[in-house]
């Protein structure tokens, strides 16, 4: 990841952090089960593609939409994706290893609260922007950032569901499962399609930043 990179992600972090309706700051990560999906010209699926375990984080805002059932989620995130697999045919080794920087915009309801426990049901949309990715093949790694395959913004969709625990007035925590599927908004010239999915177990921490208001 380069400077620039992350200069803009902690410009788009304080930036989500100054907006005036600002109720709750998450921040969260964890790990990630990822896949590709890769189909050819002739809409043949790529086979013996196998899920590669990667990372992902994500910062942003809460924000009360409906009382405090119903809320707005919105922020950025970096996320991992990656498979490796194998060529029958050929008998080549393949592997790719993608990062992306996202934004992503949703809403999570709160299913029911038990003293300070709650369940929520989360779901967002987020267009992604590659960072960098590479593929090796054999025993040679390629940098396929930029190549029409792989270039298009992704968009993903994800559901999950989350258990919180507020700690105290200013700060709770929580797990969390999601599943994503991802598509690309542009594809390739050549006929080839490639989407993702990802199914992502993390932890987060909440901090209650309005408090300050109140005061």
């Amino acid at each position: 990841m380069n400077t620039r990179t992350i200069y803009l992600f902690l410009f788009a972090c304080v930036f989500l952090t100054n907006v005036g309706q600002s109720q709750e700051l998450y921040i969260e990560g964890g790990k990630s089960i990822t896949s590709f999906n890769f189909k050819d010209v002739l809409s043949n699926d790529l086979e013996n593609l196998q899920s590669a375990n990667h990372s992902y984080f994500d910062a942003g805002l809460r924000i009360n939409l409906l009382g405090e059932s119903f809320k707005f989620i919105g922020g950025a995130g970096i996320h991992t994706y990656g498979a490796f697999g194998s060529d029958n045919t050929q008998g080549n080794y393949l592997e790719w290893e993608t990062t992306y920087a996202n934004l992503h915009l949703g809403v999570d309801i709160t299913i029911f609260t038990i003293n300070n426990f709650s369940f929520h049901a989360k779901g967002t949309a987020t267009p992604e922007f590659m960072l960098q990715g590479t593929q090796v093949l054999n025993n040679q790694a390629f940098n396929i950032r930029g190549e029409e395959d792989f270039d298009s913004i992704v968009v993903f969709l994800r559901g999950g569901v989350s258990f919180e625990y507020k700690v105290s007035e200013t700060l709770g925590v929580y797990l969390q499962y999601r599943y994503g599927s991802g598509s690309q908004i542009q594809k390739s010239s050549t006929g080839g399609e490639l989407d993702y999915a990802s199914h992502d177990f993390g932890m987060g921490l909440l901090f209650d930043i309005s408090k300050k208001d109140k005061e």
